[in-house]
């Protein structure tokens, strides 16, 4: 069992190759995550003109109208901020 109190050099417990996650790469996350959610409210609102008798749709709608558009707002706000120039 290695003592507690030694000095560790990071060098040798993380290697080089780890990945740094940069702002490019959370926008780019936000892109893909955005457009999953936007792809899945389309789907539910057309599954929903399709089949209104379906309850268990309705309610899928009204979680995604109520819910989700104000959370993706929220999302598309924080990402792309309003810049006065």
């Amino acid at each position: 069992m290695p003592a507690r109190d030694a000095d560790v050099d990071i060098a040798e417990v993380v290697p080089d190759d780890v990945r740094v996650i940069t702002e490019g790469d959370r926008l780019r996350f936000a892109k893909q995550l955005l457009l999953f959610v936007g792809v899945m409210c389309v789907l539910i609102f057309a599954a929903y003109v399709v089949f209104p008798e379906n309850g268990a749709l309705a309610n899928i709608f009204e979680l995604v109208r109520i819910g989700l558009l104000p959370l993706v707002t929220l999302v598309i706000s924080f990402y792309f901020p309003k810049i006065d120039r």
